[in-house]
């Protein structure tokens, strides 16, 4: 197996099996950033899809002195969903993640887990963009703060500060909708 510096050198020469490698590599994690940046999965897929085009298209602009290619990847497709986002309505988020349970598990305990991903997603979709992004890039796909900083065209510090705040709204708002689920009021 080549490493990825090398699949790069062979794309730029004209190998797409090589793409091949980098989009399986990638792909599920860029549908999960993308998914997480915008709340729909078939956009999410769609704009993923789109992602690997651009980086296709424009490889020979990847400069691996600025940064590695997941984070040149990832600024490809936060632009995208940036852009998608403006071009759009929101649309309420009611899809579920694909794993929702297991098959031995009990109807009230899917139901609960329903729940809880609903409320997740719901309270995901309350931050700014740009704190959902940061909080997604740190908390789900483990990025360091640096970076997220690069991806995000930001200082290092703005995005502790943006982490920092969307935890702080999150557990606000899942507390609050924990407490209505288990019937105790606000």
């Amino acid at each position: 197996m080549s490493t990825e510096s090398q699949q790069i050198a062979q794309v730029l020469q004209g190998d797409r099996e090589a793409f091949r490698g980098l989009v399986e590599a990638y792909q599920n994690t860029v549908v999960r950033v993308c998914r997480s940046i915008l709340g729909d999965h078939g956009r999410a897929e769609d704009l993923a899809q789109e992602t690997f085009v651009t980086a296709y298209r424009k490889m020979d602009q990847f400069d691996s002195s600025k940064g590695t290619f997941a984070v040149w990847l990832f600024t490809i497709a936060r632009r995208a969903c940036i852009n998608a986002s403006k071009k759009s309505v929101a649309i309420p988020i009611t899809e579920l993640p694909e794993q929702a349970g297991s098959p031995r598990e009990m109807p009230d305990q899917h139901a609960s887990r329903s729940e809880t991903f609903q409320a997740l997603d719901e309270a995901l979709a309350t931050l700014s963009e740009e704190h959902r992004r940061a909080f997604v890039f740190a908390e789900v796909e483990e990025l360091p703060y640096a970076e997220i900083a690069q991806i995000e065209q930001i200082a290092v510090g703005t995005v502790k500060s943006r982490v920092s705040r969307a935890k702080h709204v999150l557990q606000g708002l899942l507390r609050t909708t924990f407490q209505e689920l288990k019937g105790n009021g606000p």
